[in-house]
């Protein structure tokens, strides 16, 4: 009887037309099999046209992996027909003209009159804005305002704002309280108050699109944020208004920044929504394009991801935009090459980030690895060598020596192998004990802030300041590190002017008070999380120094009993031979005589260094 309701349906499903994406969830939520799903879509050989955010409903919606790989593979299995839900149509019913062929007067035309219509939505933008300053500046309030807060005064434009509101007894969402708001906004940030700021601008702003300060008020935001992490909840509320009134360059900040926005709250489906929004003229497209492409990795869309990073490093090349989002486009590709295990296209991209980036370390670092897997030991040891220079200093990598210890030991070189294990010893065992005995000593998350500060301020020795580069290294630790660092700016501005700011000032007082604890809390959790990953990882490469040590001594017994039994003219069998190895000894990295300059780095040297050292087993 199930069997043959389940026939039932596919059978319904295949007779009317072509099975839908929404016939699958449904066949799916009913508990239908893979292959019986399979089967309808193989029946009438439908053609999906699946894009990311279709992948991420359907996986949301409970369909398997196997019959979504199905459907993004039908355009091979079918051909190019018609996909289920397409429209029909030809070039000239869309209004698209054919690829290949040229456009026409009509379409030339259409085009300026679209480059005229957003000209002159720019200019009704700018006119109305004078419009709005005018009407502000005839009460006096906004102009005097601004006026004293350019000038430094921002405790008298405040008291000036909030005078006028009280005098007049304004309600909030009166015209007049709404531009006392930004105007105590605008005097908050010109001061340098950026938190106290931000929330009065996130308040102008949800008055909607419609308001005189949604433009101004959004910008100012957005400048904001580039000083600070601030991403409240509140936010999300953006996506009830309609900005489509406004210019394309306004609507393409707007769109960016929801974009970003749901991407830090891992809302992937509402951030891809709105990067795909932003238009190829913004000077948001690159960013746009890279974090897309983040969001497809992460769902395992490799080839669509390789095509947005490729993109954004166009567009920023193309628009002479931020250098940093081609590297970061660079070291993804360069990982997706690791991943997949084309190491040469890897060495290509990491070999592309710039010199001057900050991520060049990053670069480095990971390249070392690829060379390592890769079997290229020459670079590999050169890379490392690099890695040990003063120009890393900064970061801690304390797996090098065991990597160097492993071609050692696969090269058959014994006594570097010893020698590798002693630096990793003296470089990284040596800092378990005082790491243990930190984290035993430390209780709350605030205990961590404060004894990282305290140490990479050298007021007290908390712990070996080598410990502290992972954690001054993570990118969340330096986010909330910078917000503390600007709350505790803003709380010593305030406490100097709290008497004239009078409830004012007490009210932002304890409202940055409770900030600041809060971000002390998260901060220390944070560091606690670093700490625990860096000393596992620490006691996990001590375990490996263990292991590569029970081999070595297991070759070098073995190698003395060739010798003993070479001594004593006794026959010795080819593997034991094999085994013993033969060869000329050369000398890696900072001994090498092809560098006389033991122990210079020169800058423009680092990322060029070969190590030359023979394997000494036999083949």
């Amino acid at each position: 009887s199930f069997v043959f309701t389940v026939s039932l349906l596919l059978g319904v499903a295949h007779d009317a037309r072509a099975i839908s994406k929404e016939e699958i969830v449904t066949l799916t939520k009913l508990g239908i099999s893979d292959a019986e799903i399979i089967k309808a879509i193989d029946k009438d050989k439908t053609v999906f046209d699946i894009q990311i955010q279709d992948i991420l409903a359907l996986k949301q919606a409970g369909v398997t992996e196997g019959v979504i790989k199905h459907m993004l593979a039908t355009p091979q299995l079918y051909g190019k027909k018609q996909p289920e839900n397409a429209t029909t149509g030809t070039a000239s019913q869309t209004g698209a003209p054919e690829v290949g062929r040229p456009k026409t007067p009509e379409e030339i035309a259409a085009e300026q009159q679209k480059i005229r219509e957003e000209a002159a939505k720019l200019a009704d933008e700018a006119k109305k804005a004078r419009e709005v300053q005018r009407k502000a500046y005839a009460q006096g309030i906004l102009k005097n305002g601004q006026e004293l807060a350019e000038d430094g005064k921002f405790v008298e434009a405040i008291r000036q704002f909030e005078t006028f509101v009280e005098k007049g007894n304004y309600a909030p969402g009166s015209d007049e309280f709404y531009i006392a708001k930004y105007g105590i906004a605008n005097a908050l940030a010109k001061a340098g108050l950026i938190q106290s700021a931000a929330k009065n601008l996130v308040e102008v702003i949800l008055e909607g699109p419609d308001k005189p300060f949604f433009q101004p008020a959004f910008r100012d935001l957005r400048e904001l944020r580039k000083k600070i992490s601030y991403s409240p909840p509140d936010l999300e509320e953006l996506t009830n208004f309609y900005v489509g009134g406004f210019s394309q360059a306004f609507q393409d900040e707007f769109n960016y920044m929801l974009g970003e926005f749901f991407y830090d709250f891992n809302n992937y489906s509402q951030a891809l929504k709105y990067f795909d929004l932003v238009s190829p003229n913004s000077p948001d497209y690159p960013k746009s394009l890279y974090l897309k492409g983040l969001v497809q990795v992460r769902n395992q869309l490799f080839r669509s991801a390789l095509e947005s990073f490729q993109n954004a490093i166009v567009a920023t090349e193309q628009s002479k935009g931020d250098r940093e989002i081609a590297d970061l486009s660079y070291l993804a590709l360069a990982r997706i090459g690791y991943e997949s295990g084309d190491y040469d296209a890897a060495i290509y991209y990491y070999r592309k980030v710039s010199k001057d980036s900050t991520k060049l370390p990053i670069a480095f670092y990971e390249s070392a690895w690829t060379y390592f897997v890769k079997g290229d030991y020459s670079r590999a040891l050169g890379t490392f060598q690099s890695l040990h220079s003063p120009a890393f200093d900064h970061y801690f990598y304390p797996e090098l020596w065991i990597l160097e210890a492993t071609i050692y030991l696969n090269l058959c070189q014994y006594e570097l192998t010893r020698k590798a294990i002693e630096m990793f010893n003296d470089d990284v065992v040596s800092l378990m004990q005082p790491m243990e005995d930190f984290m035993q000593r430390m209780r709350a998350p605030a205990d961590f802030y404060a004894a990282v500060v305290d140490t990479a301020n050298r007021t007290k020795v908390q712990m070996p300041a080598r410990l502290l580069q992972p954690v001054k290294a993570n990118v969340d630790f330096y986010n909330l590190y910078r917000t503390i660092r600007q709350i505790e700016h803003e709380q010593k501005i305030v406490q100097q002017n709290n008497d004239a700011l009078g409830g004012f000032g007490q009210e932002l007082s304890a409202k940055l008070q409770g900030l600041r604890q809060s971000k002390v809390n998260e901060i220390g959790i944070k560091v606690q999380q670093v700490l625990k990953k860096t000393q596992a990882e620490m006691q996990e490469f001590a375990i490996k120094v263990t292991e590569i040590e029970v081999d070595l001594d297991a070759l070098e017994l073995q190698k003395i009993d060739v010798e003993i039994s070479t001594l004593a003219g006794e026959q010795v069998n080819e593997s034991t031979k094999e085994a013993a190895g033969e060869g000329a000894i050369a000398i890696v990295g900072a001994d090498s005589i092809q560098w006389p300059f033991e122990p210079e780095y020169w800058k423009d040297e680092i990322g060029s260094y070969r190590a030359f050292i023979a394997e000494r087993c036999s083949k």
